[in-house]
């Protein structure tokens, strides 16, 4: 369903903890998702855990549900070179039977709201795995497969460019793609040029027992000791992991790590503990993430029906050579029509 992301978010808003989203926050970023192209079908926040209170807004596009088309109808308004080439992309995605449509389900925008009298330049994060929306998870990807996606990859990171890839840049990215195991896949690509970083970003997901042996094959130069101890206490019962790679000419030592389980998960209160041991979030914060909630019913004043928001929540911790242990909250959000009974439909 393909909405204003004022409107979801007005609603979302009402369900969001005030330690991780204050309300003079909720209503600086309602009057940001308002300048935005109302093709969203969801959205997310993401806050930071620690003592920084900033809190960014993110917007999704679904293929299926026809996002980049309807973001090729809107009068194109927004006339920053990012949304220009925003723009490029749609047109090859909503291209019948193209690569890009075929393999590119959704597609993310990330704002970095730094002030609230300016429209940021969106980050554009194009989820590049065909089967990341699927019931059931892929099995290994065998060469051929892996070839088909670096050449989406290389589309899409040109297309949100508006050029190639350097040469270096881009056998740096596919030795990322390239030395991933078998049962490991690329799940996004981003070029960083909004953020003014000649980078791209590559968020893979593979084992997590994989993760070192992968590091040690794309010349990873961060310290390992913080990264061996950060899997053991956080990572102890998962199968898989996304991990967040920064790609100039070689692979710079940020490295992010997902930790995603469903609002409510009971594995969701080890995880804080540990975060908060260690410096990384908040008591408040901590206990504000374990009331987002997987659905609620909303009904706000001047709507005439109520609706059914669906939450996610997932964690992003961020190993810096040069700081703490960083953790971010994604407090995700999906509207969808809701009635209680048969006396709720219109006669």
């Amino acid at each position: 369903m393909i909405l204003a992301l004022e409107d979801t978010l007005k609603l979302a808003a009402s369900l969001f903890p005030p330690a991780l989203v204050p309300p003079d926050t909720q209503r600086a970023l309602v009057r940001l998702a308002g300048a935005l192209p109302p093709v969203a079908s969801g959205g997310a926040v993401e806050c930071r855990l620690g003592d920084d209170p900033r809190v960014d807004l993110l917007m999704y596009l679904l293929a299926k549900e026809g996002g980049p088309r309807a973001m090729l109808r809107r009068p194109a308004r927004e006339n920053a070179p990012a949304w220009q080439t925003v723009r490029s992309f749609c047109e090859a995605w909503s291209c019948e039977g193209s690569l890009l449509q075929t393999w590119v389900p959704v597609l993310w925008l990330e704002f970095d709201v730094e002030r609230e009298d300016a429209l940021p330049a969106p980050l554009p994060f194009p989820c590049v795995d065909r089967h990341l929306l699927d019931a059931f998870p892929p099995g290994p990807q065998d060469s051929a497969t892996r070839e088909v996606g670096l050449q989406v990859i290389r589309k899409a990171a040109a297309l949100l460019l508006g050029r190639p890839l350097s040469a270096a840049a881009e056998r740096a990215m596919i030795r990322c793609i390239e030395c991933l195991p078998r049962e490991g896949r690329a799940l996004h690509v981003a070029p960083l040029a909004t953020r003014g970083l000649d980078a791209v970003r590559v968020v893979s997901t593979l084992p997590v027992d994989a993760l070192p042996g992968y590091l040690d094959a794309i010349a990873w130069p961060g310290a390992r000791p913080p990264l061996e101890d950060l899997l053991a206490s956080l990572f102890p019962r998962t199968g898989h992991v996304s991990c967040h790679l920064d790609v100039t000419d070689h692979v710079e030592p940020v490295l992010g790590l997902e930790i995603y389980h469903a609002p409510g998960d009971p594995r969701w209160e080890p995880v804080l503990d540990e975060l908060r041991a260690r410096g990384a979030c908040s008591p408040e914060k901590a206990e504000a993430l374990l009331r987002w909630p997987a659905e609620a019913i909303v009904a706000l004043p001047h709507h005439r029906w109520p609706s059914r928001i669906l939450g996610t929540v997932g964690i992003k911790l961020v190993l810096r050579p040069d700081g703490p242990l960083l953790a971010k909250a994604y407090l995700g959000f999906t509207e969808r029509l809701w009635y209680a009974s048969r006396d709720h439909f219109p006669h």
